[in-house]
Order: C-alpha cells, then structure tokens, then sequence
C-alpha cells in the first residue's frame, strides 16, 4: 500500500469515529464561587454551560458534578440544567456545597434515561392495593 493511501485511509477513520452527538467538543462547562452569597457553612457555585456549535440543547441532558480536588471526605455534588440551552448561548445555575471552598472543577456526566427518569417518578406514585380477598 502507498505511503500517501495508508495516511489518507487513518485520516478518514479518525474523522469518521471523531462524532460530536455527546457534545463534547460543542459544550464548555465552567464552575466559580459566587463572593456575594457563599458563607462560612455554605459555599454557593455557579456552572455556566456555553454552547460553542450550532445544535440546541435540553437543559435535562446536561447533567455535571462539581469535585473539590483534595478534600478528604470527598465533596462533590450533582446537577443539571433547566430550559434549553440555544445554539451558540449559555445558561447558568447555582449548587451548594457544605463549607467553605475555593477550588472547584467541574465535568459532564452522562445523561440520565428517559426510562429511569420515569420509573423514579412512578414508583413513588404508585396506590397501594388491598391483598386479594380482602373485605370492606
């Protein structure tokens, strides 16, 4: 095989597996302190999610967990967004987190299923019925 065919041939395996459905590349996610809220027993964050390409996002499907590196026991918390974050926009929400903080990072978790979501909810919801047989 030609030297110029093996490198066009990796070329066009790399760009074909590289797919950005996950929004990896198209969604920058940044966490700070808000000076103005947090205290000494609660540290207040913002996540600000940028979409950097041209799909629109469901606020749902991005979810994100905030980690203090070197925190012993580890702090962390979950989250997600709400509303639609629009081609090119950004959105924004706020998370606690116990004590006082300084160092955070933030990364994308994977979205939660349409089915979990739903069996959460319903299991909660359901009536309790009476054993069979059972009289008034």
């Amino acid at each position: 095989m030609s030297p110029i065919l093996a490198v066009s041939t990796l070329l066009v395996r790399l760009l074909a597996g590289h797919d950005t459905i996950d929004g990896a590349d198209e969604i920058h996610l940044t966490v700070y302190r808000d000076p103005y809220v947090s205290s000494e027993q609660v540290t207040v964050c913002r996540i600000r999610a940028d979409n950097l390409g041209g799909r629109r996002w469901a606020g749902r499907d991005l979810a994100f967990e905030v980690r203090v590196p070197g925190a012993s026991p580890a702090v962390k918390a979950r989250g997600r967004f709400g509303l639609t974050l629009e081609p090119y926009g950004s959105l924004e929400t706020v998370i606690t987190l116990p004590g006082r903080r300084d160092r955070f990072e933030v990364v994308r978790m994977p979205p939660r299923s349409a089915n979990r979501d739903s069996a959460i909810r319903r299991k909660g919801s359901r009536s309790k019925r009476r054993p069979s047989g059972a009289s008034r």
